[in-house]
């Protein structure tokens, strides 16, 4: 405890040893260092005007949004979502290339850059591995070699 003069004990009006450490020192010179901190801080702000070159680095693209496929096992056999409109297993490579023109309007010119973008598949536990494969087939006869599964998050 700070400021500690005597327990009350000792041998002839001598101190006893304070083991306490005396914190008023430190809060003297915290308190001395905030306020040459706040008087210093509106200095460092200079209203100086300067004249920068422009720049000639074009704005980064927004990253396209996924386009997500969808298999599950329907009444009358597999139903393939892509995004959430219901399309034939023979057409799932034109309507995944047309979903991602319109997800991402910035490369909807670029066919290159349409068929770089990665399709990710989600499918019911229960459906065969191989109508999985036909559509990976179907995608890559369209051009899309990234593509990724994915799986339900239990943690």
């Amino acid at each position: 405890m700070a400021g500690k003069i005597s327990s009350g004990g000792g041998k002839k009006g001598r101190l006893d040893v304070n083991a306490d450490p005396n914190v008023i020192p430190f809060i003297d010179v915290m308190l001395v260092l905030v306020i040459i901190f706040m008087i210093a801080a509106p200095i460092s702000s200079v209203d100086i005007e300067v004249d920068m070159p422009a720049s000639k680095i074009d704005p980064s693209k927004r990253p396209p949004r996924p386009t997500w496929i969808s298999l599950s096992a329907g009444a009358s056999g597999v139903e393939v979502y892509v995004m959430n409109d219901l399309v034939a297993m023979d057409r799932l490579g034109e309507a995944t290339y047309e979903s991602v023109k319109v997800n991402s309007p910035q490369i909807a010119n670029d066919e290159f850059e349409i068929k770089d973008q990665r399709i990710y598949i989600r499918a019911d536990a229960g459906l065969e591995y191989r109508n999985v494969v036909r559509a990976m087939n179907r995608l890559q006869e369209k051009g899309f070699t990234k593509i990724g599964f994915v799986a339900e998050d239990r943690r």
